[in-house]
């Protein structure tokens, strides 16, 4: 980043606010979808949802708001309402009539007369007729009204199912009808309590997920920057999109601490990005930390690390289209993912051509997640761990012997002959319960010990190559352990094994896993 003029002001100063004119950039198709559903002759209600600070109240603003004096010629009268700050659901209807009374004012006294008084009557009387009859007084005026319900995630901590109800017969009905766009982090469906005897409100609505700047938004984003006489370098663009991907919010948080520090003429701007102050630094993880949360309230958090970190448990085609709408992860080919390792996996059948993992939004979100393998469930994590040193035993296995490595193995190795018979016995069971799903691969039946004692310790020096930093004898001892803590843990009794086992077998799962991807790579 080179600042052309030194007195040029900051441009993301105002980063975290709704942004307007020229500081909104992108976004068109989403801006077309809500024209189209709330501005039209026939008009519905609209639920914008997406990650924490993604720009649904910026998106909504400038789609709508912008457009409130034109949209009041044609007795459209739009109102913007922050949900946050109500705490009751009378508050909340008290609000929706407050807000239109000034723009009524202007256009009929009569009917802001009529207005007034129901109001006062709905004031003494909690009467949920009254509201209704608010609303009639409106449409029969022939104005339409449009609710933009910012914070609609907050409803949850006072309305009640009849709230839900109240507000879908206001939307629906032909003698009140006014529209709701909701802005919100979670679904409408998450929101709403749960019956099935009556109709429910999130099926009033169109959903818009809004997911991060695609390519043409991103375009957009750096030349608005560059076109204030900021000079952006490839390099540049590519740490940033490291740290923090295309979310909008992110991108001007990085920039604005980038820009004051360019500006002091402290570093280069890749130099400060390779330094990230420990605020910013913090105020990253702390944005990190609000999506998980957001996952955990979706139902979604274990599915989200599965998908990114690994390894794959119960990870379902619906939960990876759930994630995709928020844009939080992308796929990626095997091809892509393992890089010069993938053609060895191919040749050793252990990946397919066609397969695909996730990304997350940033590859820094990614390390991050990788980073809170506390959080992970120790089952899961041994179950990467296997996967990997099963991968790497198959390939030496199919370098040193070809292919059917089964008997030459056996030549090599006669005294292992009797472990090799266990596992195609094992094999054999698993075809006859599981048919085609049961893997061929003889090593698939491995458990720690056999792994270390049939075919790792047969072959140290090749093995040594990649479990580089401690000896035969300290990697015996750890795959001993990961043998001692493996059979209660699988049988959901980790509690019979000492915390500070499970410390030491996370972090010899985390090593391996680390080495033979670093193998990988490298090779």
């Amino acid at each position: 980043m080179v600042i052309k003029t030194l007195n040029t002001e900051n441009p993301f100063a105002d980063y975290g606010n709704i942004v307007e004119g020229e500081r909104f950039v992108g976004r068109k198709s989403a801006i077309e979808s809500i024209h189209n559903r709330v501005l039209g002759s026939n008009y519905g209600n609209l639920a914008i949802m997406g990650l924490p600070r993604i720009g649904k109240s910026s998106l909504a603003w400038n789609a709508l708001m912008t457009k409130k004096a034109e949209l009041s010629k044609r007795k459209i009268l739009i109102e913007r309402i922050n949900v946050g700050s109500i705490s009751s659901s009378k508050e909340f209807y008290l609000k929706l009539m407050d807000k239109i009374m000034p723009n009524v004012r202007n256009l009929s006294f009569e009917l802001y007369d009529q207005l007034a008084a129901s109001r006062k009557i709905y004031n003494e009387s909690d009467s949920e007729n009254e509201i209704e009859f608010f609303f009639a007084l409106v449409k029969q005026s022939n104005h339409r009204l449009i609710y933009v319900l910012d914070e609609f995630d907050n409803v949850t901590n006072f309305f009640k199912l009849q709230d839900f109800q109240l507000l879908r017969e206001l939307s629906i009905s032909p003698e009140t009808k006014i529209c709701l766009v909701t802005i919100s982090r979670r679904t409408i469906q998450e929101l709403e309590p749960e019956n099935g005897a009556i109709s429910n409100f999130y099926g009033v609505f169109s959903d818009l997920h809004l997911p991060l700047f695609n390519e043409v938004d991103l375009k957009g984003y750096w030349q608005r920057i560059e076109n204030l006489g900021i000079d952006i370098s490839q390099e540049y663009k590519k740490e940033v999109f490291y740290f923090v991907g295309s979310h909008p919010y992110w991108l001007d948080m990085i920039n604005y601490h980038i820009f004051n520090g360019a500006k002091a003429g402290h570093q280069t701007s890749i130099e400060l990005l390779s330094e990230i102050g420990s605020e910013l630094k913090k105020t990253l993880w702390d944005n990190y930390d609000d999506i998980i949360s957001l996952m955990e309230k979706e139902g979604l958090k274990s599915h989200f690390l599965q998908a990114v970190v690994g390894p794959v448990v119960n990870l379902t085609q619906m939960s990876v289209e759930r994630l995709s709408k928020y844009g939080l992860v992308n796929p990626i080919l095997a091809r892509q993912k393992y890089g010069s390792y993938f053609q060895l996996l191919i040749d050793a059948g252990l990946v397919n051509e066609n397969d695909i993992s996730y990304n997350s939004i940033s590859s820094h979100l990614n390390d991050y997640l990788k980073q809170k393998e506390n959080e992970f469930d120790i089952w899961a994590l041994w179950n990467e761990a296997e996967h990997q040193v099963r991968n790497l035993i198959t390939i030496h296995l199919k370098e040193k012997y070809g292919k059917d490595w089964r008997d030459g193995f056996v030549s090599a190795n006669p005294r292992k002959e009797n472990e090799i018979v266990r596992m195609e016995t094992m094999r054999e069971k698993n075809k006859r319960t599981f048919g085609n799903l049961a893997s061929e691969n003889l090593v698939s039946y491995t458990y720690p010990l056999d792994m270390w004692n049939i075919f790792i310790m047969s072959d140290w020096t090749w093995f040594q190559k990649i479990f580089n930093s401690n000896t035969k004898q300290d990697w015996q001892a750890k795959f001993y352990l990961l043998g001692k803590v493996r059979n209660p843990i699988a049988h959901s009794n980790k509690d019979f094994v000492l915390q500070d086992e499970q410390t030491k077998a996370k972090e010899i799962c985390n090593d391996l896993i680390d080495k033979i991807k670093t193998w990988g790579t490298e090779k």
